[in-house]
């Protein structure tokens, strides 16, 4: 037995037609919340590696010349304070902690200029740009070693003792460009420092 479709589909295109609040429709995005920030993050200054312009990665500065492109062979050549051709971790840290972070080994006899120049011209000692609201509370696993290496990586040197407070982040001082700076570094990876 067919029975008449028509009426039960009039009905039911007439429901949605007078019921637009039953159809379903995209929820309009909202932004993420951010969470209070502990403190803010310093734009960081230029640096010996950090970009010359925005977009311009891989694009080292001159020490203390923002705005200056560096010239990688001198840098080298400034490193090498043996003058052996190789750069040792007293030579060269933010290397030897890029390498420990990115879990790539050095030989033994240290860093060669090949090697050097190369993540010069990369963007292996770029400053990243902290995320907005950083350094954020949360479970951090990295070791004090783990979280030390990452400040050293952005270019911190002098990095005291760290201690990782209440809130999961890792906290010490040290200096950065010369000046005395507090550094915190959260569960993300975020290296966020602030005068003292």
């Amino acid at each position: 037995m067919l029975m008449n479709r028509t009426p039960l589909i009039t009905g039911l295109m007439a429901l949605a037609l007078a019921a637009p609040s039953l159809a379903q429709t995209p929820a309009a995005p909202t932004a993420p919340e951010t969470p209070p920030a502990a403190t803010t993050p310093m734009t960081p200054p230029a640096t010996p590696m950090a970009p010359a312009t925005p977009g311009a990665a891989g694009t080292p500065m001159a020490p203390g010349a923002a705005g200056t492109p560096m010239d990688c062979d001198a840098e080298f050549t400034r490193r090498d304070t043996d003058a052996n051709g190789m750069l040792s971790e007293t030579e060269a840290p933010s290397y030897y902690a890029r390498a420990r972070i990115d879990g790539k080994e050095i030989a033994a006899t240290g860093v060669s200029k090949d090697d050097f120049l190369a993540a010069c011209h990369g963007d292996a000692f770029d400053r990243a740009e902290p995320e907005a609201g950083a350094p954020f509370e949360g479970a951090n696993s990295f070791t004090e070693n783990q979280a030390r290496d990452r400040a050293i990586a952005w270019g911190l040197t002098d990095v005291a003792e760290m201690t990782k407070d209440d809130n999961g982040i890792w906290r010490s001082s040290g200096k950065l460009d010369g000046a005395d700076v507090d550094v915190a570094v959260d569960y993300k990876g975020n290296v966020v420092t602030s005068t003292k």
